[in-house]
């Protein structure tokens, strides 16, 4: 008689161990797409919420509320489909590195992370996009001015041959509220509008021009178009000197992304090759730390290559 066999029976054979170690994390992501398709109403409220209170970081309480913007930066829909694929994937990741109920703590602050990050990426992405196409914009305005229309007229036709983007959502609502009813039982004026927009709008670039343009909307026609003529010419310079200092830095750009990409390639081919030795170097707490500043200095060469395309210019 085999004592061996009637002592130890094994649950599964090693083959398929797999499939009995992930149904937990299964049952978890089943149950975090459960909860947000039946709360999927009330966490778009909450996030659109967020994106507003995240917008009025940006300017003070003196702005009308009826006069508020939130600059499209994205919508609450996509961002709550990022927070989960963020949410599924951390808890993947880290359940590989730590047991499940610490994988399921640590999600949480990995996804928030992971959002601020996408966020400030829109962010850039949507400033970048404004200030681009302000210089063509404003010299539109411009021509419309001299041509005799008002400051209402010559926008409506600006914007109408305006790309779906930043500078067209931001005009669009000056012109929308030209005359809304605000706190004391008056209209606002173009100029209340304009300083309102020159408040809230995260580009700088935008928000001087629109902080000159408040000013000249108080004065004659054509001070307002020397003005915006004015600015014309300021934002046709700074967007050739930003071209030109783009160019010269291209080189350290492209081979800071090189650097990282190559980080990055080397710390792939090590996970692949040996990923139980690369689980083990970096589990309990003194690799969690070891883990983010490796990442860090994996990281720091795009980092480094995104601010090196930068070469804004506010000189007006």
């Amino acid at each position: 008689m085999n004592v061996t066999s009637l002592t130890y029976t094994p649950i599964t054979h090693p083959e398929t161990t797999w499939i009995a170690n992930a149904v937990p994390v299964w049952l978890a992501m089943g149950t975090i797409l459960l909860f947000t398709v039946l709360l999927r109403g009330k966490l778009c409220a909450a996030l659109h919420g967020y994106l507003a209170q995240r917008a009025a970081q940006n300017y003070n309480s003196s702005v009308d509320p009826q006069l508020l913007f939130t600059p499209p930066i994205t919508s609450a829909g996509k961002l709550l489909a990022f927070c989960l694929v963020s949410v599924l994937v951390a808890l993947v990741v880290l359940n590989k590195i730590v047991p499940l109920f610490i994988a399921l703590v640590l999600a949480g602050p990995a996804t928030a992370l992971l959002t601020w990050l996408l966020l400030w990426m829109q962010e850039q992405k949507y400033v970048n996009q404004l200030d681009r196409a302000l210089p063509a914009a404003v010299g539109r305005l411009g021509a419309q001015l001299r041509a005799g229309s008002g400051i209402q007229p010559a926008l409506e036709k600006v914007v109408a041959d305006l790309p779906e983007g930043p500078l067209k959502a931001e005009w669009t609502y000056i012109i929308t509220h030209f005359g809304t009813p605000i706190a004391g039982g008056v209209l606002a004026t173009p100029q209340q509008v304009v300083g309102a927009l020159s408040a809230q709008s995260p580009s700088r670039r935008h928000a001087t021009l629109l902080g000159h343009l408040e000013v000249a909307l108080g004065q004659t026609h054509d001070v307002l178009i020397k003005r915006v003529q004015a600015a014309y010419t300021a934002l046709h310079l700074a967007e050739q000197r930003r071209s030109l200092a783009s160019t010269e830095l291209s080189q350290m750009r492209y081979s800071g992304i090189a650097i990282g990409l190559a980080g990055l390639g080397m710390a792939a081919y090590l996970a692949l090759t040996q990923w139980k030795r690369f689980t083990l170097a970096y589990q309990g707490p003194l690799g969690l730390v070891v883990g983010v500043v490796v990442g860090s200095v994996l990281i720091a060469p795009f980092i480094g290559g995104f601010l090196l395309s930068r070469a804004d210019d506010l000189d007006y």
